[in-house]
């Protein structure tokens, strides 16, 4: 798998070659032949500066127009200076602007503050980073990934959600099609004799779902959150009915940053906003926060409402179990997913936790990208 960027690279050859790699993962099609032109076309000067560069790989790698788009996307993350992924930008700055940033900031950005590995951890993280295949990290909880090799995890992550993305495009696209009508496919096809050459169908009007997401950033969640932010915002690209909110102590909404281009700024302007981050739990009085100021507005029987929380919570049970049963009420389907669940042997004994379940359609796992990605199911019919 090639490094996404080129300051990962010794040389400036060695660079434009992990860049055709690249280009070829994001479905481009590259082979060994352009790599040696765009090589070849470097050293006879065409690539002076970065504007040059573009137009001149983009003139050997793009055969249709439909590429240019996707090439466009790969030069800025891969070449860019300030503009490429929100994981490099982190990894590229003076490292000393990251250790003065507070404990909540590097949760948000995936982080973990330093020294809050435990030796355990540690060596887990290291077996897990051993294993040959890339296919491993797809399985791999996410309370291990801040030892592995985080740029492979976040590449994987990309590329994975992307496929999701054009998978639930594609079946998006073929349910606008209603029935085949019967009387007017005969009537259409009469001059054919007994053959049906063309089918008639009936118009179908397609019913939206919107989706609400309430994701829990409490301390409890610290080396879940980023993960789950990452999987919200990336959902925004094809569903389009999005209403987010983050919770621990307080609620605050969030549906105006998913509209960021770049990741590294969503994370930004909720960094502003949400103080609250990596705090403690009040699962039952954010609920009830959501209920009065929100749900009246946003909840029907066209919306499917997830929550994602491991359900630890400080308030009270009886509070907790009120909400949610009136968040139940009012949607169509709602799905909780907790990150413990993919633990061995976890039972849902926690007070909060046990005061949800009743209202609960569905009670699933977010431990890892796979669990994540078993959601798409759902998601196809919003």
């Amino acid at each position: 798998m090639a490094l996404a960027h080129f300051k990962h690279y010794p040389s400036f050859d060695e660079a434009l070659i992990g860049f055709t790699r690249y280009c070829r993962e994001n479905e481009l099609g590259i082979g060994l032949s352009h790599s040696q032109e765009a090589l070849q076309a470097a050293t006879a000067g065409f690539a002076g500066d970065e504007g040059t560069l573009k137009y001149t790989l983009k003139a050997l790698f793009c055969t249709c127009t439909e590429d240019h788009d996707t090439f466009d996307k790969c030069f800025q993350v891969f070449w860019g200076t300030r503009k490429h992924t929100y994981n490099h930008k982190i990894q590229n700055k003076n490292t000393s602007n990251v250790v003065k940033r507070s404990n909540n900031s590097l949760v948000m950005m995936g982080f973990k503050p330093q020294g809050a590995e435990t030796p355990k951890e540690e060596e887990e993280a290291k077996n897990v980073s051993g294993a040959s295949a890339v296919e491993s990290l797809k399985f791999t909880d996410f309370s291990k990934v801040s030892a592995i090799d985080r740029q492979v995890l976040d590449e994987l992550a990309n590329k994975l959600l992307k496929q999701l993305n054009h998978r639930l495009k594609r079946k998006l696209e073929s349910t606008k099609q209603g029935q085949i009508d019967i009387r007017k496919t005969i009537r259409n096809n009469m001059s054919n004799g007994d053959a049906l050459i063309k089918l008639a169908r009936r118009d179908r009007k397609m019913e939206r779902y919107r989706i609400i997401l309430l994701l829990d950033v409490s301390g409890s969640m610290d080396k879940y959150s980023f993960f789950l932010l990452k999987f919200i915002w990336s959902l925004k690209s094809n569903l389009k009915q999005i209403e987010a909110f983050v919770f621990s102590t307080k609620l605050v909404r969030i549906t105006e940053f998913l509209r960021q281009d770049q990741l590294d700024e969503t994370l930004f302007q909720m960094s502003q906003n949400a103080d609250n981050w990596s705090s403690g739990t009040k699962i039952g009085k954010c609920f009830e926060d959501f209920n009065n100021l929100y749900a009246k507005r946003i909840l029907n029987g066209k919306s499917i409402t997830i929550v994602l929380s491991d359900g630890l919570d400080h308030g009270q049970p009886e509070l907790l179990a009120q909400e949610t049963q009136k968040i139940r009420l009012r949607t169509s389907k709602l799905v909780w997913l907790n990150p413990l669940k993919g633990t061995q042997g976890y039972e849902p004994t926690a007070r909060g936790m046990q005061a949800a379940l009743p209202s609960i359609d569905e009670f699933q796992s977010a431990h890892n990208l796979h669990s994540l990605l078993e959601l798409e199911n759902i998601l196809a019919n919003v």
